[in-house]
């Protein structure tokens, strides 16, 4: 009986040994992992270097090793979104691209981080061919129901079930460019509607490209806008009491418009500037509005 107790306290001490060694070892292992484990600043700054070294895919790989450590963090959303744009701008991979734009969408929908998504969301669903997505999307932003049917008797053209060219668009088309009643034909009917038809395909394409806010449309927008205010003002208040074919009369109103306007806004012509820049002296300048 006692040899049977001696047995047991050994094996007993025996067990408590071996599970000590386990413990052990798992310390040492946690701590050699630790030691040889990069830190999320240490990963991030890493990241940015192999994109510096025109790494795209590296740096997305430690990217997502960020993101599966800190997924809903501040830090890793940002991660995210870097991703994102590496896959969009770099990889070609908008399949992932999208699924890190929708993952912050979801899960950070008021954060500052996304911003921007939505169109983002639309651009991957856009090169990826998923145009009717990105319509839809579209729609649910501007508060349009994309299930409900618009197709209606008088349609000429229609995208999926919305209306897209209505008979009395055609029509007003036709009567801007001075077409009515007889003037009328099979052939330019289909004319214009084939011109219609492409600028709609055209301005939706560039709608989902969101090019409204390219900074290049912004500046042509910015140049158009000044045109048609100058040439408005112009009709409103200069030539409003002139004929059309009058060009003298409407030089001289011009010129008369533009001496009093400098002198109400004491516009000055820094002369010495022209000097040094195109090589030449001036005593004075002065705006020659006829030649305007």
């Amino acid at each position: 009986m006692s040899n049977i107790r001696t047995l047991n306290r050994k094996l007993d001490a025996m067990l408590i040994m071996v599970i000590a060694v386990l413990i052990l070892g798992i310390a040492l292992s946690y701590n050699y992992y630790k030691s040889r484990r990069t830190t999320f600043s240490e990963n991030s700054e890493y990241a940015a270097d192999l994109l510096a070294y025109s790494l795209p895919s590296e740096a997305a790989r430690v990217l997502e090793e960020n993101i599966r450590r800190q997924p809903l963090s501040e830090k890793g959303l940002k991660m995210r979104k870097a991703l994102a744009e590496i896959c969009m701008n770099e990889l070609n991979d908008f399949d992932k691209a999208l699924g890190q734009l929708l993952y912050i969408k979801r899960f950070a929908p008021d954060s500052a981080i996304a911003s921007g998504t939505e169109e983002k969301i639309n651009y991957c669903l856009t090169r990826l061919g998923r145009v009717y997505d990105a319509e839809r999307r579209n729609m649910l932003n501007e508060g349009i129901n994309p299930i409900v049917n618009t197709v209606a008797s008088d349609t000429i053209v229609q995208l999926g079930n919305k209306q897209a060219i209505g008979l009395n668009e055609l029509k007003l088309r036709l009567g801007q460019i001075g077409l009515s009643g007889k003037d009328i034909t099979k052939e330019n009917v289909t004319n214009i509607l084939n011109q219609m038809t492409q600028e709609m395909l055209l301005a939706r394409a560039a709608n989902r490209e969101n090019l409204k806010k390219d900074p290049e449309v912004i500046s042509m927008l910015k140049k158009l806008e000044n045109n048609v205010l100058m040439t408005v003002y112009l009709q409103k208040f200069v030539f409003k009491d002139v004929k059309t074919d009058d060009k003298e009369k409407r030089m001289q109103l011009l010129a008369d418009e533009i001496t009093k306007l400098s002198a109400k806004e004491e516009l000055k012509i820094n002369s010495d500037v022209l000097n040094k820049a195109f090589g030449f002296a001036t005593d004075s300048a002065k705006i020659d509005s006829s030649k305007n």
